[in-house]
């Protein structure tokens, strides 16, 4: 075999590895999206539902996502409780309470969390906080406005950007 064949038959290799790689990534990243889906309360578990109908009593159910976090299946509840946008967690087999998602006053945030924000968006006014805790992790969201957008943040109590 000459080195013109050898050279062919490498770039052939090449190619068709780099192409079998960017299949894989991109079907990857497809099947990431899909795994999210907008459920209703009645196609919840029983003991999901359960807990649902416990932490919004007396408020109302805004949207339900069915996903999977950490090899399990979850529901992520956004509902509007007592005037006040909140958001749960909450596992599919059983039923337990996984994370919440509260508002906060900014100036209740620990200090490392409220000088961290104030760095990324320039000011602390006008900024909205919820406090997140999930899997025993605390976590802030921050949101404002940047730059001209609306941006959302987050940090761990520390003032470390997080996800």
């Amino acid at each position: 075999m000459n080195s013109t064949n050898t050279n062919t038959q490498l770039k052939r290799l090449v190619s068709g590895s780099i192409l079998c790689l960017a299949a894989a990534l991109l079907a990857g990243c497809a099947s990431t999206k899909s795994a999210e889906q907008d459920v209703t309360l009645a196609q919840v578990s029983e003991p999901a539902r359960a807990t649902i109908a416990k932490e919004t009593a007396g408020g109302q159910v805004d949207k339900i996502t069915k996903e999977v976090e950490r090899g399990k299946t979850v529901y992520d509840v956004e509902a509007t409780v007592g005037g006040k946008h909140m958001e749960y967690l909450v596992a599919d087999a059983s039923g337990e309470l996984l994370g919440t998602e509260v508002p906060i006053e900014f100036s209740q945030s620990p200090e490392p969390v409220r000088a961290a924000a104030e760095k990324y968006f320039g000011a602390s006014t006008g900024l909205t906080v919820m406090k997140g805790v999930e899997y025993g992790e605390t976590h802030y969201e921050v949101e404002g406005m940047k730059n001209g957008k609306k941006s959302e943040v987050t940090f761990d109590p520390d003032g470390k950007r997080g996800k």
